[in-house]
Order: structure tokens, then C-alpha cells, then sequence
């Protein structure tokens, strides 16, 4: 259970219910487009999840650029929820009693993973650098952001996240500290950046400092694979038990984690698994053609709560997703389920909510 005392939370935010309950969270509106918001469908969702256990959101919404070497971010009017079903949105959240953290995600529209963003380096050609590629690039991300942290403060979200996997940008420490600086100057909550392994390993991040807690993109495996994802449908079955002996030594990873940042809590925000067999050992992976099995998503959530809930360091995780409107082929077709990551009508929605009211009770 996550302990304040133990970890660095600012005086200023100590009181806040966000230091000081479970996060038991769910992602929701990625890649859905402009309008999604405001179907009724999407308004019933806040109820739904609140019902299941929900009490936190990261509420996703895009903005583009057109490649992943561009220079201009901007809001796109087919993909960019318009501020009208964000404020909807945000109220249906509010009135279900399900506080929230903004994400605005930047966008490749040559579909590229946004952790491509990057720009040739020029430094070995004499006389010529890409230092104006950056600066534009920061400049152009800086207005999108202060947009984004002027509707968070408006609206009163509990959260903010001001970057997410943005891996390629990531070693621009005095760059990312003006965009930190610049939502600092609008909005006074939480402050956060959702990084990957890949992030932690490749760079310093000294720049982390800045934040106030940390956003792990995580999708820890729960048994070992041999880097063949096409054997996923002809893995044995994994007990509960076996999952969470596998996942033990991640413990002392996230503790690490939080230690090497200052001592900040960590919050999973993205982590899940699709309901198709073999999965967990590849959790983040969406192309495997492997049958329906919820009930090993059920025993890897159960195993993520078993392993990471007493930690002092964790303040919860974010299930990917909550949504599965972002359909792939994939997902349909087995008459016994849904394959995609959304928990809903399979047995996963059970355990989350078993869990969540277990941790608020504490």
C-alpha cells in the first residue's frame, strides 16, 4: 500500500486525495476520434466504470504532426477532441466520483510509434547542426501543451501528464525542463511523464526531477518466452501461483525505479494484457492470433495486485484499456470472446473490482 512517509511527495500536494488513496485506474479514449466523447456511448462509460471499481482515469486525447521528423505539432480537426466533449467528458468522470489525469498524446500521422520522433543528427557534417529542428519542435509542442494545461486548470483535473514515450526526445533535458516550467506556470497539480524501460536504460533523465510522481509504461511478462511470438497459442497453461513467483523479482525493479528518481511514487499507468492465451508472456503485444482466454488475463491482473499492492513506493496501476472500440482483426473471431485488452463482461472486471474495494478499505 503505498506510504507517503516513505516516498518524496511535496508538502504542497500532502493532503491531496491522489497521495493519499489507490489508484485503481483505467485508460480510456486512445486513438478514438474527434466526436467520440460526446456519443452516448462514451457518457455511460464514467457510470460503468465507476460500478466496476474504477476511481481514477487517464483520459487520452491526440494531437498530430504529419511524420515523425516534423516540426509542427497541432491540433487535427478529425482526431483532436474539441474542447466542448473534452469539458463533457471530464464532468461525466467527475459526477461518477473517478478523478483523472490528462494525457495528450502527440501523434504521428505517417504512422510511426510516437517514440520515433526524432531528427537527423547533423553534427557530423562540418557546419551544420539540428539544433533549429529541435527548437522548432519544442517550440510547436510547448503551445499544444500550454492549450492542454490551460483546460486541465479550467476544469479542475486532478493530474496532468505533460509527455508520454516520447523515447527519440527524451535526452533533451533542458528542453523538457521548459516544457515542465512552462504547465507548471498554468497548472498547479501533479505533475507527471510516462516513460518506458527503454527510456530508464538509455538515458539519464535528470531531468525527472522535475516531476512529481512517475508514469511507467509497463507491461512486465509473467513467464519466460523465447522470443518467438508465434509459439504464444502453444505455451502451456500458467497457474496463478507460477505468475506470481515470475513476477517477484520486479518488486525490487520498481523499488529501484523510485530510488534512482528521488524517491517519487510510481504509478503504473499503462499496463495489461490481452485475453488471448500466451499473452502474459508477451503482455503488450496486439498481433498474436492466439485463442480467448480470460481466464489468464484474470490471473495475470491478480498477480500484478498480489505482487505490487503492498509496496510503499506504488501508487496504483492503470489498466490498458478500458475501451475496445480501437478494434483489430485479431480480437474478433473466436466465438468464445473478445481477445482485445479491455476487461469488459470477462472475468478480469471481477478481480479489478475485488481488488479495488480491498484497497480502499485498508
Amino acid at each position: 500500500m503505498f506510504d507517503k512517509t516513505k516516498c518524496s511527495v511535496k508538502e504542497k500536494y500532502a493532503n491531496l486525495p491522489f497521495f493519499n488513496e489507490p489508484h485503481c485506474g483505467t485508460n480510456f479514449g486512445f486513438m478514438e476520434n474527434r466526436g467520440f466523447f460526446s456519443t452516448p456511448e462514451a457518457l455511460k462509460q464514467p457510470e460503468i466504470m465507476r460500478k466496476h471499481g474504477v476511481n481514477y482515469c487517464i483520459l487520452n486525447v491526440m494531437f498530430c504532426q504529419e511524420k515523425y521528423c516534423s516540426t509542427k505539432v497541432f491540433l487535427d480537426f478529425k482526431r483532436s477532441a474539441s474542447e466542448n466533449e473534452m469539458t463533457d467528458m471530464v464532468k461525466a468522470l467527475h459526477d461518477n466520483g473517478i478523478r483523472i489525469i490528462l494525457k495528450p498524446c502527440v501523434i504521428p500521422l505517417d504512422g510511426a510509434w510516437m517514440g520515433k520522433i526524432h531528427f537527423p543528427d547533423l553534427s557530423l557534417i562540418e557546419g551544420m547542426d539540428n539544433s533549429s529542428y529541435w527548437q522548432k519542435w519544442f517550440e510547436s509542442f510547448t503551445e499544444c501543451t500550454r492549450y492542454y494545461a490551460e483546460f486541465a486548470a479550467k476544469n479542475n483535473v486532478e493530474g496532468y501528464m505533460c509527455g508520454c514515450e516520447y523515447y527519440g526526445t527524451e535526452y533533451k533535458d533542458a528542453e523538457w525542463r521548459k516544457v515542465v516550467s512552462t504547465v507548471r506556470s498554468i497548472y498547479d497539480g501533479p505533475l507527471t511523464y510516462e516513460f518506458t524501460f527503454a527510456s530508464r536504460k538509455a538515458y539519464q533523465l535528470k531531468w525527472f526531477e522535475e516531476l512529481d510522481f512517475l508514469s511507467y509504461s509497463y507491461y512486465p511478462p509473467a513467464r519466460p518466452l523465447n522470443n518467438n511470438l508465434a509459439e504464444l497459442k502453444e505455451l502451456p497453461h500458467t497457474t496463478l501461483d507460477e505468475m506470481v513467483e515470475f513476477l517477484k523479482p520486479r518488486r525490487e525493479r520498481i523499488q529501484q525505479i523510485s530510488e534512482r528518481f528521488g524517491n517519487k511514487p510510481v504509478a503504473f499507468t499503462e499496463i495489461g494484457t490481452r485475453s488471448a492465451h500466451g499473452c502474459i508472456a508477451s503482455p503488450s503485444n496486439f498481433q498474436a492470433d492466439s485463442p480467448y482466454d480470460g481466464e489468464e488475463q484474470a490471473n495475470y491482473m491478480e498477480a500484478l495486485f498480489r505482487t505490487f499492492s503492498d509496496m510503499p513506493q506504488w501508487l496504483g496501476m492503470y489498466w490498458w484499456k478500458w475501451d475496445g472500440s480501437s478494434t483489430r482483426a485479431v480480437y474478433q473471431g473466436d466465438p468464445a470472446g473478445d481477445r482485445s485488452f479491455s476487461i469488459a463482461g470477462k472475468p478480469a472486471a471481477d478481480v479489478f473490482k475485488n481488488w479495488s474495494d480491498k484497497l480502499r478499505m485498508i
